[in-house]
């Protein structure tokens, strides 16, 4: 997938509540998580530049991640994921529920519609992308798997956020820094008590910038256990393939919750 553009103008506020008293720690993690698919490797440069800190306690940092076993130096300054990672790969891997049984579904989604359909569902105050079925159309977007989005920002998202209670609802906007306005916040609510009466979501340009995207519910016996999508450029998509896109992401998030049910 492309690297992504620039994404909609509008910033995405982050949740502001903080466990107090571990910096240190959330530093050490957050060097962690600098490595991704686009970033294999990491040198003291890229950690002084991304989190400015002193010299000696960027060593001090990488030194614990050393003796943790997490990361490896490959040259002298340069270091990299070491095996360990693995292990905990394939433990992240085992609890990523429901994602053998959605992927043909989103494979059916992704050749009737020609577009990319993906899986997500809530984690704490977040949504996360599980699966993913990619067209061969090019498309950046920010929900790839693994990756932790706001939950009022997207079709799919906005789904899972729908079902929270009012109070549950109000404490995660409470948090949000920065704040939405009192017009996007009134906006979001109209956004959440539609889904409740359509059953089903829409949007456009709320994660990446012209992006359209519908989701639909998946349940088991009931309950909420995520939402399935579909994302397309909106400058390809006419009327009367947004009716189709829907009606196969409705029916594709029915047979899923249909297949766990049995």
């Amino acid at each position: 997938m492309p690297m992504k553009p620039p994404g909609s103008t509008e910033s995405t506020p982050t949740l502001a509540q903080r466990t107090k008293g571990v910096d240190s720690a959330r530093r050490v993690l957050q060097i962690l998580l600098q490595f991704s698919d686009g970033r294999p490797e990491l040198t003291l440069d890229d950690v002084l530049e991304t989190h400015e800190i002193s010299v000696p306690s960027a060593y001090r940092y990488l030194s614990l991640l050393r003796e943790m076993n997490l990361i490896e130096e490959r040259v002298k300054g340069v270091f990299i994921l070491s095996p360990q990672i693995l292990r905990l790969a394939r433990a992240a891997d085992l609890s990523l529920d429901y994602r053998a049984e959605v992927q043909p579904i989103l494979d059916r989604l992704r050749d009737l519609t020609g577009e990319t359909a993906l899986y997500l569902r809530q984690v704490n105050d977040a949504a996360v992308c599980l699966a993913i079925s990619e067209s061969d159309h090019p498309i950046s977007i920010s929900f790839q798997p693994g990756h932790l989005m706001p939950l009022h920002g997207g079709a799919a998202a906005k789904i899972l956020f729908a079902e929270y209670s009012a109070p549950k609802r109000k404490q995660y906007l409470d948090r949000l820094n920065p704040p939405l306005s009192r017009a996007q916040r009134a906006r979001l609510e109209a956004d959440l008590a539609e889904i409740g009466r359509a059953g089903y979501a829409e949007s456009v340009a709320e994660v990446d910038a012209g992006v359209w995207a519908v989701a639909d519910a998946a349940r088991l016996h009931g309950t909420l256990i995520g939402a399935i999508t579909v994302v397309a450029p909106e400058y390809r998509l006419d009327d009367a393939q947004k009716d189709r896109i829907r009606d196969a992401v409705r029916t594709g998030a029915a047979e899923f919750s249909a297949l766990l049910g049995h």
